[in-house]
């Protein structure tokens, strides 16, 4: 049966793989415009950086935080919809903010209305592609978050030139338009015939019973979260104190924006060729996830400790592309670790740690190099966590683990039926994943 869905599985899944990824492209180039929104907006309200910041930090943490509450409305309401619901408020949130000049209600509409649309329409969709793909999951998933690097690549030039050509104001209102051809891919998210008999089955479930807390009964669990915490605590450090690296060593402004390029363009590559190699070789996946971690911990330390412009630009593409690949192969380790069925739950749990992590790591690092009188600390800072969990992570792969619960989440069970035309439309969600782990976690 596994083999028959190996052959088969896809189809229709490839489209909704070219949605998702224009979906992150705006989702993520969005994201990467905060700062220059920042510039713009301490300059046009004379208001502090400090306040002004935070609609970076609200968009980026909200848009994980919400996570859990988006994952009990993933079983009671269309994948789809709501991903149409989180666009639309994303297009609204920049609307409004045209029309404004006051901080906190630029605040609420750049920072946390779009926040909890991207996480509703992010969220929502990774849980609807796992419906059309089990073996291609991995690759299927990797392209899909490639579309973060060519979205961190080209959305900002891009900006610069909607703000310089109409305003700030105008590049809002343009921003705003451009979410709404987002609405118009979602109505390609179509959910498999399977998901909405399930679906059915859930809404008479209670949020208790959606939501699986058994799973802080896994200390392989557990662990893993806590290290997805400390390690976006150190994410963002990078494409906040790259250009001031590159300010502080006497480089050009465009030279220095290079920094951010390369990021982009290390994780947009790395995203799909880890995410087939993961497909292709899952025996190996955990072991080749936790080498790109260790790449992660040594490419920032030359960073602290070097002014050689070919160096740090060397280290932002190695950081780019195996930090992407941490955050691109979440979702496969999860369902590996735990199960298909407690994707959902583990993966709300997870984002929820990042989303903590996203908050607070800017200013905490802020508050370290501030004490210290030196930028450089930044980088040693985000080597010190990114090295915390990467052990945390390894210890998670590979420390036994007893038995979970079953899970709570109580769902009705469909028997597939091998005479239809797409036998993985029914079948796909039943599969269960076998970790892929050998050694101590394996027994």
């Amino acid at each position: 049966m596994l083999a028959q869905i190996s052959r088969s599985e896809g189809g229709y899944g490839w489209i909704v793989v070219v949605a998702v990824f224009f979906i992150y492209v705006i989702h993520v180039g969005i994201q990467g415009t905060t700062g220059i929104i920042h510039t713009e907006l301490v300059k046009s309200t004379s208001a502090d950086l400090a306040v002004i910041g935070w609609i970076g930090s609200l968009m980026v943490g909200l848009c994980m935080l919400s996570a859990p509450f988006v994952s009990v409305l993933t079983q009671l309401v269309s994948c789809r919809i709501l991903v149409i619901i989180g666009n639309l408020f994303i297009s609204l949130g920049f609307f409004c903010a045209a029309f404004t000049s006051s901080v906190p209600v630029l605040i609420l509409c750049l920072g946390v209305i779009p926040g909890i649309g991207m996480n509703l329409a992010e969220f929502s969709s990774t849980i609807l592609l796992k419906g059309y793909f089990v073996q291609k999951f991995p690759l299927a998933m990797g392209i899909c978050l490639s579309g973060a690097g060519v979205g961190m690549i080209g959305f900002p030039p891009f900006f610069v030139y909607l703000h310089a050509t109409f305003g700030v104001k105008g590049a809002f209102l343009l921003c705003s338009a451009i979410c709404l051809n987002t609405i118009v891919v979602s109505l390609l998210l179509r959910p498999t015939k399977f998901q909405l008999q399930k679906k059915a089955s859930e809404k008479k479930c209670s949020t208790a019973e959606l939501f699986d807390f058994n799973l802080f009964k896994s200390h392989k669990f557990v662990l893993f979260v806590t290290a997805h915490l400390l390690f976006n605590i150190g994410y963002a450090v990078p494409f906040t104190y790259l250009p001031i690296k590159g300010e502080e060593e006497g480089f050009s402004e465009q030279s220095s924006a290079l920094f951010i390029t390369s990021l982009g363009v290390g994780s947009s590559v790395a995203r799909i060729t880890f995410g087939w190699f993961s497909a292709r070789f899952p025996c190996v996946r955990t072991r080749a996830y936790l080498g790109a971690v260790f790449l992660a911990t040594l490419s920032t330390l030359p960073v602290a400790i070097s002014s050689s412009f070919p160096l740090i630009l060397v280290c932002s593409v190695v950081l780019g592309a195996s930090s992407g690949i941490t955050i691109t192969e979440i979702p496969t380790l999860l369902m590996g670790m735990l199960g298909v069925d407690r994707l959902p739950s583990s993966l709300s749990i997870t984002a929820l740690q990042q989303g903590i992590g996203a908050l607070i790591g800017i200013p905490i690092t802020e508050m370290i190099c501030r004490t210290a009188g030196n930028n450089n600390i930044a980088f040693f800072f985000t080597t010190g966590v990114y090295a915390m969990a990467l052990f945390l992570m390894t210890l998670s792969f590979y420390l036994p683990e007893r038995d979970l619960p079953s899970s709570s989440v109580q769902t009705q069970k469909f028997e597939p039926k091998i005479d239809v035309p797409k036998p993985e439309v029914f079948v796909v969600d039943l599969v269960i994943l076998e970790p892929e782990v050998t050694g101590p976690a394996a027994a």
